[in-house]
This record gives C-alpha cells, structure tokens and sequence, in this order.
C-alpha cells in the first residue's frame, strides 16, 4: 500500500511539473507583437529567429504579474542585471500577464524597476502562447529563437540568472 500511495504523488508531481509550461528547451519560441509603455508596437521577431533586425543574442522573457508576490520579489533583481545582460547582447522583457500599463507602470514604480522592456499582454493571448500556467515564469530564448532555459516560479539570486543568461552567449 505503502509503494502504491508513493508511486501515486511521484505520478502527480511528474505531471504537475510538467503542466506549469508546455514549451521546454529546445521548442521555437512563439513570436509575438504587443504594446509598450511608450505605447509603440514591439515586436519579438525584431529580436530573434531568422528576420531579427537588430543582432541581439538572445532574449530574457519574462511573464509576471501586479498580483503576484514572487514577481514582486524578482522584478527588482532582474532589473539590477539588465545593463550586465545588454553589454553581452541579451535583452530583458517583462510581459504583465492579463494587465494593462496603469498597474503595470504603478507597479514597476513602486519598485524603482526602470530598465527593462514592459509588454502589457492584457488579453492574455501571448501567456496562452508560451502556455504559461504558473508566475513568474522566465523563458531564456537564444538569438535564433529557441527556448534554451525555463524557469518556473521567483529567481532568487542573480548567479541563476546571469547562469541561464550565459548559456545564450555561449
């Protein structure tokens, strides 16, 4: 009884884990157009895959939200790294899931968060995209568009970051 009731959790974590983001490291990542807070149009291509237009190395992506208490805690630690992560070729995006610029602006300055690149997916098609089901969660895409890294849930020290970082320069 004992092994079946063990055999049963290690089933449901296996999957529970699993389900958090469907797209995993080495999938292509979904391209993607949104607004910024300059209200301009941005668009992920410009960055990555075949027709970037700039000779980005990769992307930092990612999906948070006003809400969420783990975000709030990462925000500010990403956006200490984000001009280390620019010198090596890497741009940082923030993408506030199902919220608009008022409390995503409100937010990033409550938290004296300035240098990163904030997409407001309101509608929530671009989290539906990269299949999000869990905050945060940051998706590490190399210059020609693959997922090389993703991370489920607050990163907590800058060495995880600038280590999944250095996999996309390297």
């Amino acid at each position: 009884m004992k092994l079946i009731i063990i055999i049963t959790v290690l089933a449901i974590l296996l999957s529970v884990s699993s389900s958090f983001a469907a797209l995993r490291p080495g999938d292509a990542a979904p391209t993607f157009s949104l607004r910024d807070s300059t209200d301009s149009d941005f668009y992920l291509s410009d960055l990555i895959g075949t027709k970037r237009k700039e000779q980005i190395r990769g992307v930092v992506l990612s999906f948070f939200a006003s809400w969420c208490i783990p975000c709030r805690k990462e925000l500010p630690l990403i956006n200490s790294l984000a001009d280390e992560l620019k010198r090596k070729g890497l741009r940082v995006i923030i993408v506030g899931v199902k919220e608009n610029f008022g409390s995503i602006n409100a937010l990033l300055a409550d938290l004296k968060v300035d240098k990163l690149i904030a997409l407001s997916d309101r509608d929530g098609n671009v989290s539906d995209l990269y299949q999000v089901r869990v905050l945060p969660v940051t998706f590490f895409i190399d210059g020609d568009g693959k997922i090389k890294h993703v991370l489920y849930g607050e990163i907590e020290s800058a060495q995880t970051l600038r280590n999944r970082a250095d996999d996309l320069v390297h």
